[in-house]
């Protein structure tokens, strides 16, 4: 019985390593693919909406190139706490790769859309206001909403917010 429970043990702490990203602590892409598919199911399921939105550091090569790695890496950090303090702790928050992250929300109302990235930037500014660090942190985001009916995937509405962020960053 001892040998069952640390098997299990150690099976558990390695499906969570592979989910999670090991600077930030968020979902990786592993991670926010797999709870990410399971929600956009349960939404199917029930009829109800999904918010994905889909963020990118501004400017990352240059904190990385001009003053290095690790105050890139606590960027990142920086970032991660960002998104933990502005989404809900029920939705899925994500690095999905060097300086992107990705959320996915489900229930998140429309008219809300526009206030959920306002509020964002709102609390980016404020912690560029308290920071020492020698750099602004800048975010350009972009969203894609699944409204509870037909077939979306989890990589469509990726894609969709990926290219709303992109439309959002040459426009500035």
């Amino acid at each position: 019985i001892r040998y069952a429970l640390e098997r299990h043990r150690l099976t558990s702490a390695l499906r969570s390593l592979s989910l999670i990203d090991d600077l930030t602590g968020l979902y990786n892409r592993r991670g926010f693919f797999d709870l990410g598919e399971q929600h956009l199911k349960l939404a199917r399921r029930s009829g109800r909406s999904v918010l994905l939105v889909y963020l990118d550091v501004d400017r990352m090569k240059t904190i990385n190139d001009t003053l290095g790695h690790q105050v890139g890496d606590r960027a990142l950090l920086r970032v991660a706490d960002l998104l933990r303090d502005t989404f809900r702790q029920s939705d899925i928050i994500a690095r999905i790769g060097g300086d992107e992250f990705a959320v996915l929300a489900l229930e998140a109302v429309e008219e809300n859309e526009a206030d959920l990235l306002e509020r964002l930037e709102a609390k980016a500014t404020e912690l560029n206001q308290r920071s020492r660090e020698p750099y602004r942190l800048s975010l350009s985001a972009g969203t894609a909403r699944f409204d509870g009916e037909g077939r979306a995937r989890l990589e469509d509405l990726l894609a969709g917010a990926d290219a709303a962020m992109y439309r959002e960053k040459r426009g500035r």
